[in-house]
Parts: C-alpha cells; structure tokens; sequence
C-alpha cells in the first residue's frame, strides 16, 4: 500500500479524513503514528481522529490506539455486495481454482496501484502474499501491466500516480523504452507476464476481462499465480482468457438484462 504522506499537508476536510483512513488500514496506530505517517499536524490528526471515533468510523481502545471501526466494516462490506463484476467473477475464479488448481485474483488499478478485489486460492499454487484488500504498484504486476498496455492503445489518461519502472541502472528513457516495449508484447501475445517482480519467487499471468478493442472491458483483470517454475507462462494464458471470457458474457448478459 502507498504510505508515504504527501509533500505538502492536504487543505481539504475530505483528504484529511482519506488520509487518516488509509493509514489506519495498515492497522491500529497511535496518535504519534499516525501524525507521522500522514504529516498531518497532531492537533489536527487528534481532532479528526476523535471525530471518526465518535461517529463510528474508528474504534479507540484504552491503550490510547485508533484503528478501523464497525462503520468502516459495514461499508466495506456494502461496497462489495454493490460490486457487479465482483458478483460474477467469483463462481467463475471458484471454477478456475478447483479445475486447475492454481489461485486466481482478480484486481483493478487505483492511483498507481492494483487493488486486489478477490482471491480464490488453489492447491498447487500453496501460500502466496497477495491479499484481498491489499495493493502493489501497477507497473510491477501482471494485472496491472495487461490493463495499462490496453489502455495505451485506446489513448486513455493514466491515472495519477501510475508510472513506468524508476530506473536503477539505466537512464530513465531506456527504462521507460523497455517498459513500452514489455507492453507492446503483452497485447501481442493477449497478456502480461510477472516473473517475481512483485513478490520474490511468485510467477503470475494476467489477461484483460474484456475484449481488446472493448475500452470499459480494460479496467480489471485477473491473474493465475504460483511459486516460479510452478507452471509455465505461456500455457497459462489460454485456460485464464477462457475464463475470463467467461467473467465478461456473464457481465454483459446482466447488463443487457437491466436494460
């Protein structure tokens, strides 16, 4: 997750509760912590704290530490009843899941990251880091890579935040030319490739939800993931494009059918 508190202290009542909010997602904090991590002056990190946890949205223990409360779980959990691809996602990675028996997760991107919405987990995959919930930068993950390389093609604005790799080694145009290149092969070959980028030894696939020439079917993806060497790359493409195929038709009939 992004944590790092911006350079300059936002202005706005709603940033400043967003920003205390997200800190608070790493889990319980202190005042202290949380003027540290947000940059928020402490009278006025105190204040909003006391606020949230008055109306519900943290809960205070008697040690003196804040964390999410009743009313952040209750519109979590709103959020993903209301969520219509989420809904028919899931019975299809379930599927996927038993008949493979690799994970699957599904992610969309959100200021710079993938925000993994659901994750069925497989029996040869074993334990892998990724969480429901939890973010990774965009330009690392396979989910990311597939949706920003279509997005490239149908001219639309990145959102703030997202970016190509920070060179380490090479000049950042050469990182950059590299990157657009690593895009050009993920529409080639109809996904993107993770080969332990995001998480050491962890492999991962990923392919659009809907069709390439669809600019709304590019926002979300999903992605099969393993330790490397678990599977091979090119193999996994097929079954997880059916799939995902499948997410899609199930989308655009419930679609239809509101109409």
């Amino acid at each position: 997750m992004s944590t790092s508190h911006p350079d300059e202290v936002p202005v706005s009542v709603v940033d400043r509760v967003s920003l205390v909010l997200e800190a608070l997602s790493a889990g319980p904090m202190t005042l202290a912590k949380v003027t540290a991590r947000t940059g928020l002056p402490r009278s006025s990190a105190h204040r909003l704290l006391e606020q949230l946890a008055n109306a519900g949205w943290l809960a205070r223990s008697p040690e003196q530490t804040y964390e999410l409360g009743v009313k952040a779980y209750e519109m979590g959990q709103a959020a993903l009843n209301q969520n219509r691809l989420l809904h028919h996602a899931r019975p299809v990675m379930h599927t996927f899941a038993q008949r493979t028996g690799f994970t699957i997760q599904l992610g969309v991107i959100d200021r710079g990251d993938i925000v993994y919405l659901a994750k069925v987990n497989g029996r040869a995959s074993g334990p892998t880091p990724s969480a429901v919930g939890q973010r990774a930068p965009a330009h690392l993950t396979a989910v990311g890579k597939i949706i920003m390389a279509y997005w490239a093609v149908h001219g639309c604005h990145w959102p703030r935040g997202l970016r190509a790799p920070s060179a380490v080694a090479s000049p950042p145009q050469a990182e950059s030319t590299r990157f657009d290149e690593e895009l050009a092969q993920a529409r080639d070959r109809g996904a993107a490739f993770d080969r332990g980028e995001t998480y050491s030894g962890i492999a991962c696939v990923g392919v659009s939800i809907g069709p390439p020439d669809h600019m709304y079917g590019n926002f979300a993806a999903i992605s099969v993931t393993a330790p490397v060497g678990a599977f091979e790359h090119q193999k996994m493409v097929a079954p997880l494009r059916v799939a995902a195929g499948e997410i899609w038709q199930r989308c655009v009939a419930a679609d239809l059918a509101n109409h």
